[in-house]
């Protein structure tokens, strides 16, 4: 190989390394994630202007391009900031599960600022076709609600997931559809009440079919 051929291939190499972000890109990422959570607390995720995120975070808009792509990137560093600030409170020792009172499960859940946040920017960027929307590994959102399953419920294996796939559908309908539907809080956790009646049948035939 030639001196030019070596050269060659050691950029070709260099290139496909991923670029060191700065400090101070990360420093602007978070305070732009932040400011644009301050924003939706109070504003509809389609009226967030990147300009609005600039003047609240203290940078300049084509930042967001450059660090996110543009807005819907930005939007989705925003859901997973979310994802782990929910993981943080399930987690919590003051967290709002209240693993002794499982039947105000949902209620308490959809009471989190964050969780009303993150459906709300999923729902807009689902709308939009985003892709990364749905990421190839489980969120944190989902794998708090699968270790909540287990201590709620005392379950443990297949049957974890499965409830949680269930939990996790009956809330996000509820949360996107129960004013259309006239479905309430109340008929979500009556559902997920019956749920675990179900799981429980299900854990006793498998016992028994274990034992025949």
């Amino acid at each position: 190989m030639t001196i030019t051929e070596t050269r060659t291939a050691a950029g070709a190499r260099q290139s496909q390394l991923p670029k060191r972000r700065l400090p101070i890109q990360i420093a602007n990422e978070a305070r732009m994630i932040a400011a644009t959570i301050d924003l939706l607390r109070v504003h509809p995720v389609d009226t967030v202007t990147s300009r609005m995120i600039a003047d609240a975070s203290g940078t300049a808009t084509n930042y967001i391009s450059r660090y996110f792509g543009g807005r819907d990137g930005l939007l989705l560093a925003v859901t997973g900031e979310l994802g782990q600030r929910i993981n943080g409170l399930i987690r919590s020792e003051e967290s709002l599960v209240g693993l002794d009172h499982p039947g105000n499960f949902v209620t308490r859940i959809m009471g989190i600022p964050e969780v009303q946040l993150w459906f709300a920017v999923h729902r807009y960027l689902t709308g939009r076709g985003v892709a990364g929307v749905s990421p190839t590994g489980k969120p944190a959102v989902v794998t708090s609600v699968e270790e909540s399953i287990r201590l709620i419920f005392g379950l443990e294996g297949e049957y974890v997931a499965v409830c949680a796939n269930i939990f996790i559908t009956y809330v996000m309908g509820n949360a996107a559809f129960g004013e259309f539907l006239g479905t309430t809080d109340d008929d979500t956790e009556a559902a997920l009440a019956t749920m675990a009646t179900v799981v429980d049948l299900l854990i006793e035939r498998s016992a028994r079919d274990s034992r025949s």
